[in-house]
């Protein structure tokens, strides 16, 4: 009995102790004889019937200590292999008279081709999650100045301030002069918009050049007013133009006479 295979039974012993079960309770519930769930825990595969029903035992029982069945599995491929491939070893010695050489660890070249296979599979599948959710993404657009509407504006022009995707074109319209500009590497944007006297609808939109998309619009409605509409309403209500004005003298008919 190897040193590993007194690993796995004492894994599959600890397991069952911990839990107060004995092996003629576990036989009763998982109709593996005891002798078998005996040879399992002292590593004496070779009492067990075969290969297959080892593999199929082992599983049974880890499964039903609530221990991973495969890792169970792999672990007693493991343990069965070394020592056959040791005896091997010593024969292959002894026939040809040299001595014992450390055996180097190696890798199979299809183990190596798979390894490399699943790695490459997984960075491309990464890689084409990150451009799907890239490329489907609509660019964000945020106007921070003005941050609302704005009424009672007394210049002829306005600049508007913002954040979008880094370098995207953001386009104003509504207005008799629509000018763009592109965002910064850190997607901040100020633009200078022209207005006219009264209500000026100021709508953005921001063109993602990576990814072609175009942002939901935001809008920005200013009220100007004029010199002549600021001057009448900073005008006191005594200097307003009164709607009757006296009529002059008329001299009277004695006066003429």
């Amino acid at each position: 009995m190897s040193g590993e295979g007194q690993r796995l039974g004492e894994m599959l012993r600890s397991a069952r102790e911990s839990r107060g079960l004995d092996r003629a309770r576990i036989e009763r519930d998982t109709r593996i004889r005891e002798r078998y769930l005996s040879a399992l825990e002292r590593g004496a595969y070779d009492e067990l019937p075969g290969d297959v029903y080892a593999r199929g035992f082992l599983r049974t029982y880890a499964t039903y200590l609530g221990i991973d069945p495969d890792a169970m599995v792999a672990l007693y491929r493991i343990e069965t292999r070394a020592p056959a491939v040791e005896r091997a070893g010593t024969i292959a010695r002894r026939r040809l008279g040299g001595t014992p050489q450390p055996r180097a660890f190696a890798l199979a070249p299809g183990a190596v081709a798979a390894a490399i296979l699943t790695v490459l599979v997984g960075a491309l599948v990464a890689y084409l999650a990150y451009q799907l959710i890239t490329f489907a993404r609509t660019p964000e657009l945020r106007v921070l100045e003005p941050a609302g509407d704005v009424s009672g504006h007394r210049e002829s022009s306005i600049v508007i301030r913002g954040v979008t995707a880094p370098n995207a074109r953001v386009s104003v319209s509504g207005l008799a002069e629509n000018p763009s500009v592109v965002a910064d590497a850190e997607g901040r944007f100020s633009v200078r918009v022209e207005l006219l006297p009264g209500s000026n609808l100021v709508t953005l939109s921001a063109l993602d050049p990576r990814t072609t998309r175009r942002s939901p619009e935001v809008t920005r409605r200013i009220e100007v007013i004029g010199a002549d509409d600021a001057g009448e309403s900073r005008r006191p209500p005594s200097a307003q133009p009164s709607s009757a004005q006296p009529s002059s003298a008329q001299p009277s008919s004695a006066q003429q006479g």
